[in-house]
């Protein structure tokens, strides 16, 4: 199934080719996403067996094709680069994609690694020197530690800090690039005048579960949110502005970051259900209270199992766990499970079947 819904996404021609720069090779890739080459460093490095370079695929002119290859010194570890960024030495984007492909097999990461590229990510998001480029390699490092499993305290510290900082970035990203998109996350940055209603943002996935640019869509001014009737919309999420927002006379930043699953979001008391895949969504207006935000999730079916009930949730940072207060549900339908809350941060819903 997965590989059926990738060949439907190459025949749109929203892919680059197999492409050889600089005597490295690169597969098949996705726009939007990056590919590493098959050049791998050599087993008597500290990154044996890890790429030697990467490049992402860009359709910056009407047809895809690959940027330049960014190159790691194979010699490089996540703690050296840790140290130069907190140092300011080095090229800090060098340093990023650095970090990038370090984190490009994240089933070989420990708890330790996993640690410290949280840490470099969170200060790349944070630096007042941040480009396209680099924000681009932060957020497809935090993509791949998405499909890290290994756990620790500190871990669970490093990662709770990155999610905060990417509320933040989500904020003001548009200053620097607008949408960002990698297989497991996607963060959207965008400005609205005062007089605008309300906001939708809305997620479709593709068979394969991956996030996809051109899948995602926004509205900038609706007054509801409006559902697909049943369609392959997974995640869909409203913002509505009151009459007070609107009588300002000002320009609103919105974020939008979505997770492909609960990894940075583990609970003590909520476990998914056996099979289920737990999206995040969260949503960001600032310091502005008095919000209604209205969602609605596609949940993954599970074979021989049917829903029950659900619970609308919010990520609660001083309880480090998730909490009803302030949301509320609606029965579910054809359209999905439908979630209105009070206020703006990291959403999901709690599935229970049976």
């Amino acid at each position: 199934m997965k590989e059926l819904w990738i060949m439907a996404v190459f025949a749109t021609g929203n892919f680059c080719n197999s492409h050889i720069e600089d005597g490295f090779s690169f597969p098949r890739t996705i726009v939007g996403w990056s590919a590493y080459s098959t050049k791998l460093c050599g087993e008597e490095t500290t990154s044996a067996g890890l790429p030697e370079a990467s490049a992402r695929c860009l359709n910056d002119t009407g047809s895809p094709m690959f940027g330049p290859p960014h190159k790691l010194r194979c010699e490089l570890t996540l703690s050296g680069i840790q140290g130069n960024i907190f140092s300011s030495s080095g090229d800090l984007a060098q340093l990023a994609f650095s970090t990038q492909i370090l984190t490009s097999q994240p089933e070989r990461l420990s708890a330790d690694n996993i640690t410290t590229a949280a840490q470099i990510a969170n200060t790349l998001l944070q630096s007042v020197n941040i480009t396209e480029d680099i924000a681009v390699a932060a957020v497809t490092t935090i993509s791949q530690l998405l499909n890290a499993r290994k756990e620790s305290a500190k871990e669970r510290v490093a990662v709770q800090k990155l999610t905060e900082t990417l509320e933040k970035f989500s904020l003001y990203q548009h200053s620097v690039v607008s949408l960002v998109v990698q297989p497991n996350l996607a963060v959207q940055s965008v400005q609205v005048p005062s007089d605008t209603v309300g906001i939708q943002f809305s997620a479709l996935t593709g068979r394969s579960g991956k996030f996809v640019a051109n899948r995602f869509n926004l509205n900038t001014n609706t007054s509801e949110l409006i559902a697909d009737n049943g369609g392959s919309t997974d995640v869909q999420i409203v913002i509505k502005f009151q009459q007070v927002l609107r009588s300002k006379n000002t320009n609103y930043s919105i974020g939008f970051v979505l997770y492909q699953n609960d990894c940075f979001f583990r609970s003590r008391t909520y476990t998914a259900s056996s099979g289920t895949s737990r999206r995040v969504i969260s949503a960001n207006l600032g310091q502005v209270s008095g919000l209604h935000v209205e969602m609605l999730f596609k949940p993954t079916a599970v074979p021989n199992a049917s829903l029950y009930d659900f619970a609308c949730v919010s990520w609660n940072y001083t309880l480090k766990d998730w909490s009803t207060s302030g949301c509320s549900k609606v029965n579910h339908s054809e359209d999905g499970l439908r979630c209105f809350c009070n206020h703006t941060t990291n959403f999901a819903v709690l599935m229970a079947s049976s």
